[in-house]
């Protein structure tokens, strides 16, 4: 059973409390007209930053204020209504306004954060956020005054102020504190009417406890606690009268002796350094014991103490900020999570920890009360279950980490404190362990690891990076984790998808060797696929695919994901929540072999073995986004320091997070659709006929005639389980194959191809060949119609496993595979002509057309095959646009004819040819049927005459050519008749159509001739 307890809900005035005692000013506005609090200036003309919290109870008043020194340019926060309202203005344009709902005149603390960027201007109160724009020429703010709070100073003239109306606002009355521009607090030149924290705290809201003396010394609150019979910060502590016993025992005793005063026991820890007191030897028990330090870190995630094993422990850590505390009797875990309202514990100010456990008797059953409290404010008490009579422990004692605390029972981080810890002591009813002294004395039961400084030093916090591109990532050392093994990071983003960690094991033989089947590694990866996360890992017994999440993490806010493993068994944490898995029966090693790829894969991949399994890698979606914090086995890696040893591309050493919408600029050219990213725009460029970051550049066009083909040859064998396709087509034929992938060794393909004038999708994936359970056979889907219209159309094809997506021209059909298998085997990606036959019973027809931007998995062949850029393509296919005959015949002599089969248009027909002749008459087609019907097709001095007969009598429809076409040029002639009975006659790019009454059947008979008739 688990138990969390959130110290959230807390009175008023210990809130305050504790927001002064973790910040470092507190003012006091007393509302009285003439009050003001001036500071140095605030230079937010660009971007910015400004923080802080209040209290108030009254519903109008002027928060701060700055401007331009009488001009345009101004900002103001006011309380409206008890609510917050924001107005700025920039180059004398309108002012823009924004008004948020949180009310914050309930005598309650606030957060408040504003931020500027340019023309935009975010308003934050307690996670309520809106965002205001100006519309401005000039996009950057004047800013000349010094930043007023509270109240605008009298000898400020009104001329002097932008605003006409900020001088006779009310002014503010309550309590700021915790003021920030950035991180850093704003210099305070002068003041009037205004009451500091210090003052505020003694007068007011005593911190101190049991009589104690409050005063402020050297800029801070101090307790004298003589004559109280209390110790501590804040006068708490009960004194404890000691005399020395054996060893390093310290024996509770009531005589009347002094208190013992003795230094603080400090130390630092950088990430690799703890130290362990081995209680095997001397097992402790106690009805009550109490567990004391202090710390002080800017780390957000850290073990800071563990005792015990199995069932039986006791762990304190920093997780997210927060000060988490599992124990566990033997009965299932209690966990009590204490964070404060504002800001978070690891904000380089010490702390102090308390935990209590006392057993209780409750009708015969013993019952074990856990407190504990941070600065001695926040405090969560509970109870564990069912009995007990003692307790204790017989393993040790780990300070500030562990060799493995990833593997601690209840440990709910797996990485090493970083930062000072001071005091850690252990008492119970009969003696007291002061670990930090004994550290520091070299006790024999202590064993240090690492640099152990016993003094407090500055550990810097780990910075973040950002990744800004897909195709940027940072190389880590090889991951030595066979049996065991931790990872836990950070991470932050907008973007739905990326690979974020990967790494295999040692190829079986040389690459170019490889069987039929993939190569098989053992493989790690942790990525993002539409917003959500998932873990993928073998050791060589079989996949493990989980997704890590259950709901999405793509929503820009810091995401912490926890991976810990031993054996077969494992768990993976995002955002405190865990779920287990377990690998299949077989091998517990888990042998890498490779580097560790944070944020994506090298451009060049001929070295790496990357498993279908893994989405990401093989559609080269890299991340973009930031990371932070990153401990491989407990141990920090400084990936900033990493990126730059390395000049990792597209690796920056900050993580922001821009406002402005980078789509507002329209940046894709030629109808390229802009998505939002990042920090940065993504043009999408399908079917626009352009490439380019931008789509600015034109994409390579290739020509087939019916006899041509390109033909891209893999390096090497590929199998895929996700693809994503695109290309544009154009042609005048109802048939003909796109593009197709093909096996040397299977009937695996993803083909593409016009089947009577609607494009095709077929999938098929060779289930007998390995054995596998057998699907229903190809999956088929169609989308569009009419397509051989000589125009351009945009085909895109999206497979993910089973799920199946077919768009053409943005209008999408899905479907949905049968059976387990969903990998696809190729070793060649084909156009125009299918060359690779052996498993195929019907072969498609070659594309007669043009075809332009083909991608897969974001790879663009047709333009790398014609730039050079690889090695590995096969073709006769004609680059540029260019004007395509195919199978041409020439008739000499006006006695000539060709004769074909029975023309079959009953319901409707299409027909296309292409001509070209000096010439101005002459039959081009003619087929005869039963009774009156006919299809004719002729040259009538120089232009196109149609003439059908449906039962009806004869019609005739005439080209609407804008010349004679008897020019010795080739000419492109289109007629058709649809099932609405609709006649079309297109001669080139003119059009003309006819709707036919009456008879709807066109009943041909005998044969069709071209060019002529017999005699």
């Amino acid at each position: 059973m688990t138990r969390r307890l959130r110290a959230l809900c807390l009175p008023l005035w210990l809130v305050a409390l504790f927001s002064m005692l973790t910040t470092v000013k507190m003012l006091e506005f007393g509302g009285a007209p003439g009050q003001y609090a001036r500071y140095g200036r605030w230079e937010a003309g660009s971007v910015g930053e400004l923080s802080f919290s209040l209290k108030t109870n009254i519903s109008q008043a002027l928060v701060l204020y700055l401007d331009d020194g009488g001009n345009c340019d101004f900002l103001e926060l006011l309380i409206a209504g008890g609510r917050l309202q924001l107005r700025f203005a920039i180059h004398c344009a309108e002012p823009a306004i924004l008004h948020l709902e949180t009310r914050v005149n309930d005598d309650r603390w606030h957060m408040v954060l504003l931020t500027r960027n340019f023309r935009n201007t975010l308003l934050m109160v307690d996670g309520e956020t809106k965002v205001a724009e100006v519309k401005s020429k000039r996009k950057e703010m004047a800013v000349v005054s010094d930043l007023f709070v509270g109240g605008i100073p009298p000898d400020v003239r009104l001329s002097a102020l932008t605003s006409s109306t900020v001088k006779y606002e009310p002014p503010f009355h309550g309590l700021i504190s915790n003021l920030k521009v950035g991180e850093t607090p704003p210099t305070l030149l002068n003041s009037q009417g205004i009451q500091s924290d210090l003052e505020y705290l003694c007068t007011k809201q005593n911190p101190c406890f049991n009589g104690g003396f409050c005063s402020i010394q050297y800029g801070e609150v101090h307790c004298d606690c003589t004559h109280t019979r209390y110790r501590g910060k804040y006068c708490k502590e009960a004194e404890e009268y000691i005399v020395e016993g054996l060893a390093h025992l310290t024996l509770n005793d009531q005589g009347d002796l002094s208190p013992a005063g003795k230094e603080e026991s400090v130390a630092t820890f950088k990430g690799n350094e703890f130290f362990c007191y081995d209680l095997s030897l001397t097992p402790i028990q106690s009805s009550t014991d109490e567990i004391t330090l202090s710390f002080r870190t800017l780390q957000r995630n850290g073990l800071m103490l563990h005792t015990g094993k199995s069932a039986d422990y006791v762990n304190l850590s920093l997780k997210s900020g927060a000060v988490w505390l599992v124990i566990n009797l033997g009965s299932g875990a209690f966990e009590a999570l204490v964070e404060p309202v504002n800001g978070k514990f690891n904000d380089n100010a010490w702390h102090d920890v308390r935990v209590t456990r006392n057993l209780r008797q409750h009708a015969g059953i013993g019952h074990a009360m856990v407190t504990i409290s941070v600065d001695g404010i926040l405090t969560t008490t509970g109870y564990t279950q069912e009995d007990y009579t003692m307790l204790g422990s017989d393993d040790f004692f780990y300070i500030g980490g562990s060799p493995n605390t990833a593997d601690l029972p209840g440990s709910p981080v797996s990485n090493n404190f970083m930062g000072c810890l001071k005091d850690v002591v252990y008492k119970n009813n009969d003696f007291k362990l002061e670990l930090s002294r004994l550290a520091i004395e070299r006790d024999p039961k202590i064993t240090p690891n690492g640099d152990l400084v016993f003094r407090c030093e500055d550990v810097a916090a780990l910075d973040p990076v950002t990744f800004e591109t897909p195709e940027s990532y940072i190389s880590l050392p090889k991951w030595n984790t066979k049996k065991t093994g931790s990872i836990s990071f950070d991470f932050r983003t907008t973007e739905p998808s990326g690979l974020l960690l990967f790494s295999h094991g040692r190829p079986q033989g040389p690459k170019e060797q490889k069987p039929v089947r993939e190569l098989k590694t053992d493989y790690f990866a942790m990525e993002l696929l539409d917003g959500y996360l998932y873990l993928l890992i073998d050791m060589g017994s079989g996949k493990t695919k989980l997704k890590a999440s259950n709901k999405k993490v793509n929503d820009g806010e810091w995401c912490h994901v926890d991976f810990q493993r031993e054996g077969r068994k494992g768990s993976i944490s995002v955002n405190s929540r865990s779920m287990p898995f377990m690998s299949p029966e077989g091998s517990e090693i888990l042998d890498l072999d490779s580097d560790m790829f944070l944020g994506g894969l090298p451009e060049t991949k001929s070295d790496l073995i990357l498993p279908p399994e893994v989405w990401t890698a093989l559609l080269n979606y890299g991340y973009v986004g930031c990371v932070r914090d990153l401990f491989i086995d407990g141990k920090s890696r400084d990936v900033r320091r990493l990126a730059e040893i390395q000049s990792a591309l597209g690796v920056s050493s900050f993580c922001t997070r821009e406002l402005q919408k980078r789509c507002s600029s329209a940046p894709c050219g030629n109808a390229g659709l802009c998505k939002e990213g990042w920090n940065r725009y993504i043009c999408d460029c399908t079917g626009t006929g352009y490439l380019g970051s931008n789509c600015d550049i034109e994409a390579t066009v290739l020509s087939y005639d019916g006899s041509m083909y390109l033909k891209i040859i893999m390096p090497f064998t590929m199998h895929t389980e996700a693809e994503d396709v695109a290309l544009r087509f154009m042609s005048q034929r109802a048939y003909g194959l796109l593009m197709a992938t093909t096996s040397k060794e299977s009937a695996d393909t993803l083909r593409l191809e016009l089947d009577g004038g609607r494009v095709k999708l077929t999938v098929n994936l060779d289930c007998i060949r390995i054995d596998c359970s057998l699907s229903k056979g190809p999956e088929t889907l169609f989308a569009g119609q009419k397509l051989n219209d000589n125009e351009w159309h945009m085909v895109k094809v999206v497979r993910r496993g089973k799920n199946l997506q077919l768009s053409v021209d943005n209008v999408t059909v899905e479907g949905q595979m049968t059976g387990a298998h969903t990998r696809l085997e190729f070793h060649n990606i084909e156009t125009g002509i299918m060359t690779e036959r052996r498993f195929i019973s019907v072969v498609p027809s070659n594309f007669i057309g043009h075809l332009q931007g083909l991608t897969f998995n974001s790879v663009p062949y047709l333009d790398q095959c014609k730039n050079g850029d690889i090695s590995y393509c096969e073709l006769n296919a004609r680059f540029g646009m260019r004007h395509i005959i195919a199978d041409p015949v020439t008739f000499r002599t006006k006695g000539s004819y060709l004769a074909l089969a029975t023309l079959q248009a009953y319901a409707s027909m299409h027909l296309f040819f292409q001509f070209k002749t000096t010439t101005p008459d002459g039959l081009m087609l003619f087929n005869s049927g039963d009774g009156s019907d006919f299809i004719v097709v002729e040259l009538v001095k120089g232009y196109v005459h149609y003439v059908f007969d449906l039962g009806n009598g004869p019609s005739l429809m005439k080209g609407n050519s804008d010349k004679p076409l008897n020019d010795n040029q080739w000419h492109n002639v289109v007629v058709s008749r649809d099932a609405n009975n609709v006649h079309t006659l297109k001669i080139d790019s003119r059009t003309v159509t006819q709707h036919s009454n009456g008879a709807r059947n066109l009943d041909l008979k005998g044969e069709l001739y071209i060019g002529g008739v017999p005699k």
